[in-house]
């Protein structure tokens, strides 16, 4: 059996030769694409406005700061699940992180901890749909309305989620996806904020009117290296080198497990957006972005299939904790989040039988030292973020790979003999 990568860039190799062409041509800058993209998203998610921001996170921000101008309320509820930097945008947002803890179900709010974190401080609930797995939204909506409380809805992970018949990103006040190099829209760079609020929108547009579009020598940067890591996790050269290089640095290198590719590793606090920060989106990954709009339910669908043979093929195995999704919720699961003990043990197992798989690398921001004056004891937080192993889902990845991946589960799991004599 062929190895396969834990992970594969979306678009891949369509918006490197998109890049080429634009590059050779000069048009990075040239076109009206943007809009384009913009207009797209609005119409696909039903959203009134869709704001093209740099990054998902500075998407946050700009919410953040505008509904907190309207308010003298301060308090931000949400999860401490996830990258340091969306905890950074509450703070350079001036608003107050309120630590609430998860459900370990899923890894996302817990509602009943929200509803103890709620005071008449709370200004708003940031809610995440990590994994591409909605929160609970039905529980979640009506709290924030009984306290006053606008929702924002963190669906960097989530485009193409749907709660019943409606996007995710679109139930909440606020939505903000993201098109990063590691989401199912890739652009490289790039995210959008969608809203009904059309003077949330008319403002966020004024905050970035006067932003340059990211510079070229910058975006080339990411290019290349997005384009040397499609080569290494590509059939040409995975299966035969790069798959060795995974194993070896996981298993024996100084990095290994979650801090092998991690850029948690040192988390800061930032006071204020940085300067690079204030760039907009190119007219060519607006080009990028809407050529893959028309493939997130295609994908979909390939992802599903794949998380079906996990599902079905490690729910008798008690040592491991499968995610469970709301009644109402359609995921898109980006990556299938189980939890297990000793996970460093079962990557190793699974890279040994030559399955790569990857530890997730965001912890539990309560914990962290550079939050102390936010901490809050967030237990179930701390557990889910020191048990969750990643399975690939993406599109192109074989369903022989999954059941084989719930072969050597079963396996490793399996009671030894010296188990079964007691």
């Amino acid at each position: 059996m062929t190895a396969w990568p834990r992970f594969k860039f979306y678009g891949t190799p369509a918006i490197f030769t998109s890049v080429l062409r634009d590059v050779l041509s000069g048009r990075i800058h040239s076109g009206d694409d943007v809009s384009r993209l913009e207009r797209a998203v609005s119409q696909m998610t039903g959203s009134g406005n869709a704001v093209a921001v740099p990054q998902a996170r500075v998407g946050l921000y700009l919410a953040i700061k505008a509904l907190l101008a309207r308010t003298s309320r301060r308090k931000v509820v949400m999860s401490p699940y996830t990258i340091y930097d969306v905890v950074n945008m509450v703070v350079c947002a001036g608003g107050i992180p309120i630590f609430a803890d998860v459900d370990p179900r899923s890894g996302n709010l817990s509602a009943a901890a929200v509803q103890a974190a709620l005071d008449d401080d709370t200004a708003l609930v940031l809610v995440t749909h990590l994994h591409g797995m909605m929160a609970d939204l039905s529980a979640l909506i009506p709290l924030c309305a009984a306290h006053g409380a606008l929702l924002i809805e963190d669906a960097a992970q989530a485009f193409g989620g749907r709660w019943t018949d409606r996007m995710a990103g679109t139930l909440g006040h606020v939505g903000v996806f993201s098109f990063g190099r590691a989401k199912n829209i890739n652009c490289f760079f790039g995210g959008m904020v969608v809203t009904n609020d059309d003077a949330l929108a008319a403002e966020m547009r004024q905050a970035t009117g006067d932003w340059p579009q990211i510079p070229t020598g910058l975006l080339l940067k990411r290019v290349v290296h997005c384009a040397v890591i499609a080569l290494a996790v590509s059939r040409l050269v995975f299966p035969w080198l790069t798959r060795h290089v995974f194993r070896y640095l996981a298993l024996v290198g100084e990095r290994k497990g979650a801090a092998l590719f991690s850029t948690e590793r040192n988390p800061i606090i930032r006071s204020r957006l940085p300067s690079e920060w204030h760039r907009r989106l190119t007219p060519m990954q607006g080009r990028i972005a809407l050529k893959q709009i028309a493939e997130i339910d295609h994908q979909q669908e390939k992802r599903l299939a794949i998380v079906r043979v996990y599902a079905e093929g490690l729910r008798d195995i008690p040592q491991i904790s499968l995610p469970v999704s709301m009644p109402d919720a359609q995921d898109i699961f980006l990556a299938y989040p189980i939890q297990v003990p000793d996970r460093m043990a079962c990557q190793e197992h699974l890279l040994r039988a030559g399955l790569d798989v990857v530890i997730q690398h965001i912890g539990n921001c309560a914990d962290y030292p550079v939050f102390s004056a936010y901490r809050h004891d967030c237990p179930q937080a701390r557990q889910v973020a020191a048990a969750v192993l990643l399975l690939p889902t993406y599109p192109g990845y074989p369903l022989d790979q999954a059941h084989e991946t719930v072969r050597q589960l079963q396996a490793y799991f399996a009671p030894k003999p010296a188990d079964r004599e007691k």
